[in-house]
C-alpha cells in the first residue's frame, strides 16, 4: 500500500477489494476447471482468462501506488461488463440475474458516502447492463444449455459468498464510525465543558479586570489633579512616586492579559530549555525589587535530560512565582531566601520553587490557583498571578502542587513531561 495516511475506514474497503480480487480468482479457477470437465463454452472461459490475467493484476497494482478509488473503479467497470458478457449467453434459468446483483453490493461496500461520483457511476453501469440483460432475457449472446447443467448452483453459492463479504464489510464501517461518532461526541462534551468554565471565567475576568484597571487610571487622575496645585517639592516628589506606582500596577494588569490571551492563542513551541539563562534573565529583570538584594538565593540545576517546552511559558511560570517570594518575604526573618531546584530525569523534570516568606495560611491552599483570588493581606495584585501559572503549566502538560505554613515556608511543585510532542 502506500505510505500516505489512509483514513482506517478506506482500509478496510481496501482489504475487501484485495479480498475480492483473491476469491474471485480462486471461484473462476474452480469454475474453470469443473467447467472445462462438463463442457463450459469457450467464449465464458476465454472470457474468465482475460479477466484474471489483466483486471486483478492491475487493480492490486494501483491499489499498491495508493490510487484506491481508480482501482476500485476498475474493478467495478470491468467487473460489471465481465458478469454481463457471461450472463448473456446463459439464460435467466443460470441464476446470473441474481448474481448481477453482486455489481450492486459491491458499489455500497467499495465507496464511502463522500465518493458519490463513483456510486452514481457504477450505479448506472450495472443498471443499463441490468436492463439490456432483462430486456435480452439473458441470451444477447447466445443460449449455452451446457453450461446451465451446474450454473444455478454455482451463480447462487458465489453470490452468497460475495454477499456475505460485503456485508461484513460494510458492518465494519459502520462499527468504525460509530465507534469514531462516540469518541468524537466524547471529546465535543470535554470541549463544551472547557468553554463553559472559560465562559464563566470570561465573565468575571472582564468585570474583575475592569474595575482593577479602572482603579489605578482614576488614583492617577487625582494624583495629577494634586501635582497641578501642589508647590511644596517634597510633597511633589511624594505625588510623583504615587503616580508611578500606579502605573506601574496598571502596567502589571496589562502584562497579565496579555499573558492569558497569548497562552489560550499560541501552541506550545518546544524547545530545548536553557533554565540558567531563563533564571539569569528573570533576576536581571526583578532587579527594581528592594527585596532582591536582600534575598538570598540558592539555585541547584542538575538535567542530564533536556527538556523540551515552550521558552516563553517556562519564564513566564518561573517569573511569576519568584516574584512573589520577593514580594512576601518575611520582614522578621533574618536570614530571607529562595531555593531553586531543577532536576531531570529521561521522562520527567522537576521545579521545586521554596521560600521562607509569610506563607499561606492552610485553609486558602485549594483555592490559591483560582482566579482572581487573594490568599494574603499583603496583596496588592490582581489575583491573576497564580492563575496564569497554573494554566501554562497545564498548556505544556504538566502539573503543579503547593505546600505551606504560616511564617514558615512556601513550596511549589511542578513536573513538566520530557518530549517533543504536545497535542491539544
Amino acid at each position: 500500500m502506500s505510505s500516505r495516511q489512509v483514513p482506517y475506514d478506506e482500509i478496510i474497503r481496501i482489504e475487501l477489494l484485495v479480498a475480492m480480487c483473491l476469491l474471485t480468482v480462486i471461484s473462476g479457477i474452480l469454475y474453470i476447471i469443473i467447467g472445462s470437465v462438463l463442457g463450459v463454452s469457450f467464449l465464458i472461459i476465454l472470457n474468465y482468462l482475460l479477466f484474471f490475467s489483466t483486471v486483478v493484476p492491475l487493480v492490486l497494482y494501483l491499489i499498491k501506488k495508493g490510487y484506491y478509488n481508480q482501482s476500485k473503479l476498475i474493478m467495478m467497470v470491468i467487473g460489471s461488463l465481465f458478469m454481463f458478457i457471461k450472463a448473456a449467453s446463459l439464460g435467466r434459468d443460470s441464476g446470473m440475474n441474481l448474481s448481477m446483483l453482486i455489481i450492486v453490493f459491491a458499489t455500497f461496500a467499495f465507496y464511502s458516502i463522500n465518493d458519490y461520483k463513483y456510486i452514481l457511476l457504477s450505479l448506472c453501469l450495472s443498471t443499463c447492463l441490468i436492463t439490456v440483460l432483462e430486456v435480452t432475457d439473458y441470451n444477447l449472446l447466445g443460449d449455452d444449455t451446457a453450461t446451465n447443467n451446474f450454473e444455478y448452483e454455482f451463480n447462487y453459492i458465489s453470490t452468497g459468498l460475495f454477499a456475505i463479504l460485503f456485508f461484513y464489510v460494510i458492518l465494519r464501517v459502520n462499527q468504525y464510525m460509530n465507534s469514531k461518532l462516540a469518541n468524537l461526541n466524547s471529546k465535543l462534551l470535554v470541549k463544551n465543558k472547557s468553554l463553559k468554565k472559560l465562559n464563566q471565567e470570561l465573565d468575571s475576568y472582564v468585570y474583575r479586570t475592569s474595575h482593577d484597571m479602572r482603579a489605578p487610571l482614576t488614583s492617577l487622575m487625582g494624583l495629577i489633579q494634586l501635582t497641578k496645585t501642589e508647590k511644596d517639592p517634597e510633597k511633589l516628589n511624594a505625588l510623583i512616586q504615587m503616580q508611578e506606582n500606579c502605573i506601574n500596577k496598571l502596567d502589571l494588569h496589562i502584562q497579565q492579559i496579555i499573558q492569558l490571551s497569548r497562552n489560550i492563542k499560541t501552541d506550545v513551541q518546544a524547545q530545548p530549555i536553557q533554565f540558567r539563562s531563563i533564571l539569569d534573565d528573570i533576576f536581571e529583570e526583578l532587579s527594581f525589587f528592594e527585596q532582591a538584594g536582600i534575598i538570598k538565593k540558592n539555585i541547584r540545576i542538575d538535567t542530564p535530560s533536556t527538556l523540551y517546552s515552550d521558552p516563553y511559558r517556562i519564564k513566564t511560570i518561573l517569573n511569576n512565582l519568584i516574584s512573589n517570594a520577593f514580594k512576601y518575604y518575611r520582614k522578621s526573618e533574618d536570614d530571607p531566601y529562595i531555593d531553586i531546584d531543577i532536576s531531570s530525569t529521561k521522562s520527567v523534570t522537576t521545579i521545586i520553587i521554596k521560600d521562607n516568606g509569610i506563607g499561606i495560611t492552610a485553609e486558602y491552599l485549594e483555592n490559591i490557583f483560582n482566579m482572581f483570588y487573594r490568599a494574603s493581606n499583603q496583596s496588592k495584585g490582581s489575583g491573576l498571578g497564580l492563575y496564569i501559572v497554573k494554566e501554562m503549566v497545564e498548556k505544556i502538560d504538566g502539573t503543579i502542587s503547593v505546600k505551606s505554613r504560616v511564617n514558615t515556608f512556601t513550596q511549589f511543585y511542578i513536573e513538566l513531561p520530557n518530549n517533543k510532542n504536545f497535542t491539544e
